[in-house]
Parts: structure tokens; C-alpha cells; sequence
């Protein structure tokens, strides 16, 4: 099913855990695989973190990113992210101390988007003709978009 199938983002995250210290680094970069005269809009990407997430501290190359504790990720926002662009996500969760030290099981990183005028398979309209003897007017014109379904990466 994934033949000549062109993603239009690359995800690459490097989570560190770093044992004796109750601290988890997160390091992600999303890469856009379509062509820098488009943009992918509205671009949400989660990042689990552990359950007994204290506080994070968050930098960002563009958009905003911020801990929301009821989803337990970081929910990183963008707007507007243009093609053959990058940017970087760099985190560090810091832990609440536990009695019981329990092995995080670490979900997948999840993004959601729409990228207009693009598409995955590479289909593409060539030719249609419109048969009809009630006089509508066609009009010359054919949207293509991308929408994320189920776009997750394993960490």
C-alpha cells in the first residue's frame, strides 16, 4: 500500500533519559518533503511525555509548543510551515520523583496537517469531460489536498 507514496513530512525525534536525574531530553525535527512555493497549514504535532511530568522547558525554531498535562504531550502549533523548510523542537521534562521506578512505555509522536494543492500518491487529473443536457456550467477547476489521517512516528 505504501508504493509511490511521497510523505510530506519526515519526523525524526531522539529522546534521552537520563538515569539518576529525573529528566527526560527531547530533541524532534520535522522536515517538509513538497516544494517551497507551498505551505502546509495547520500543523499540530504531539509528543507524549511521561505521566509524572512536573514541568517542561521548550524552545522552538517557529510556532508555538507548550505542555498540556490533560493530553500528557506537548502540543507543538504551526501555522504556516513552508516545503523544503525544517525546524526543530528541543524539551526538557523534567519528573516528578517516584517511589516505584516504572518503565515508560514512550506512544508515538502523532502530527496532524493539510497541505493544499499536494498530493501523496502523486494522482493528478489530466482530462474530464462533462456530459449533461440541463445546461450546467462547469467550472475549469481541481483542488488537490493532503490531509493527515493517521500520521504517526514511533519514538
Amino acid at each position: 500500500v505504501m508504493d509511490n507514496i511521497n510523505l510530506p513530512f519526515k519526523i525524526i525525534p531522539a529522546v534521552r533519559e537520563m538515569q539518576g536525574v529525573n529528566r527526560v531530553s527531547i530533541n524532534l525535527k520535522v522536515m517538509a518533503n513538497f516544494a517551497a512555493s507551498l505551505f502546509a497549514t495547520h500543523v499540530v504535532v504531539k509528543i507524549p511525555v511521561p505521566k509524572n511530568t512536573a514541568k517542561t522547558k521548550i524552545k522552538t525554531s517557529f510556532g508555538r509548543a507548550k505542555y498540556e498535562p490533560e493530553q500528557q504531550a506537548i502540543v507543538w502549533r504551526v501555522k504556516r510551515f513552508p516545503g523544503n523548510s525544517e525546524c526543530m523542537l528541543g524539551a526538557d521534562v523534567d519528573l516528578m520523583p517516584t517511589t516505584r521506578q516504572k518503565a515508560w512505555n514512550r506512544p508515538p509522536i502523532s502530527a496532524e496537517f493539510q497541505v493544499p494543492m499536494f498530493t501523496s500518491s502523486g494522482v493528478h487529473v489530466r482530462f474530464l469531460r462533462v456530459y449533461d443536457k440541463s445546461g450546467y456550467i462547469t467550472n475549469r477547476w481541481v483542488r488537490y489536498i493532503t490531509k493527515a489521517g493517521g500520521y504517526q512516528v514511533r519514538i
